[in-house]
């Protein structure tokens, strides 16, 4: 992949990350994207910037492929960014897993907390609220990881590199 994909497929995911970032913290203040599954609004990118991870990949030659740090080196920095971030996610979906299961949602003019349809229990509108922070703050905590690799992958992993004879 050239250099200017590169750049353009690492600034797309910089921004996702920054979406989903500004997303995960707003939640901490008890605020949602209030639209129906905004939350779910800057997943749209994912699979842009996934599939051009995967193509990269797939275009890199398999003797300069390496294990651990595909498509080459990266700074160090970048390594602990990425781990810290990975041990925040792992936190953050081990918070969500440990909190009452079930979706929020408004049935007959009441607030219920439903699984696979059937009915939990009813909830009032605090614990509605809370409920649908609860659900925004899972899912943009995961879509921070699945931005913030493909950016650093792209904007400063280090590819080797062609040979002439390929």
């Amino acid at each position: 992949m050239n250099k200017h994909l590169r750049v353009f497929f690492g600034l797309f995911a910089s921004c996702g990350f920054l979406a989903s970032l500004i997303v995960h913290l707003r939640t901490f203040w008890g605020y949602t994207l209030d639209l129906p599954g905004g939350e779910f609004l800057p997943a749209l990118g994912l699979p842009v910037v996934i599939g051009a991870l995967a193509l990269d990949n797939y275009l890199t030659p398999p003797a300069q492929r390496q294990i651990v740090s595909l498509p080459g080196p990266w700074p160090w920095w970048a390594l602990v960014v990425l781990m810290a971030t990975g041990a925040y996610v792992a936190l953050n979906f081990l918070v969500n897993v440990v909190a009452p299961g079930g979706s929020p949602v408004v049935s007959k003019g009441g607030y219920v907390l439903q699984e696979h349809g059937l009915v939990i229990r009813e909830l009032t509108a605090q614990q509605y609220r809370e409920a649908v922070v609860r659900q925004a703050r899972g899912t943009s905590g995961h879509m921070l990881i699945f931005y913030l690799m493909p950016a650093l992958w792209f904007l400063f992993a280090k590819k080797a590199p062609r040979s002439a004879t390929e």
